[in-house]
């Protein structure tokens, strides 16, 4: 029994961190195609091209109980519906402000309802309807999303205070996706297993 115990732990850590690197290397991947910027600086296309990057290895990881192009058209349309809707490509632009608290509650909030938009358009497009609880994955999504920006956005500023340089808050950026990544990870597989 103990055995079985340890296999099952050993299985969920395999799965989070397969799910950790491939979300965190799209994000890496996307940043040769997409330059970081301030908000209005990242349109709908560099949105759809990012979305795209993320979902690929994800979709690959997923391919047992979703259909690997549902996951990446429902991941797409997410992508360009929040950018179309004025929230932004959360995952590759920066504040121009250093005001800590506002980093904080802009976190929050555009990354509650980004994870939500998204998390709703690949439960509706992709997650079977045999999943149980399915539906919660859009509040998962958001939610991770909403803890994952404002940790990152935070650790952006620090570090760019720290080093003068722009590169801390691509650095914040990439925590964000390594926090969204696990906790998504984390969601997934107790869904979807």
């Amino acid at each position: 029994m103990q055995l079985v115990s340890v296999k099952t732990q050993v299985s969920i850590l395999n799965f989070i961190l397969l799910w950790s690197f491939a979300t965190l290397s799209g994000f890496l991947l996307s940043l040769l195609l997409i330059e970081i910027g301030e908000k209005p600086d990242v349109g709908v296309l560099e949105a759809a091209i990012g979305g795209l990057a993320i979902a690929l290895p994800q979709s690959y990881l997923l391919r047992q109980t979703i259909l690997p192009l549902g996951w990446i058209i429902s991941t797409l349309l997410g992508w360009v519906l929040i950018t179309a809707m004025g929230v932004g490509a959360v995952g590759w632009f920066v504040l121009s402000t250093e005001f800590l608290y506002y980093r904080i509650f802009f976190g929050i909030i555009s990354g509650g309802i980004g994870g939500l938009v998204i998390g709703l358009a690949q439960w509706w497009l992709a997650i079977p309807s045999s999943v149980s609880w399915g539906w919660s994955w859009m509040f998962l999504s958001s939610a991770s999303w909403a803890i994952a920006l404002s940790i990152g956005s935070v650790t952006g500023i620090f570090l760019r205070r720290l080093t003068q340089l722009f590169l801390g808050e691509i650095v914040g950026l990439a925590i964000t996706w390594l926090v969204v990544g696990i906790l998504t990870g984390i969601s997934a597989y107790r869904l979807l297993r």
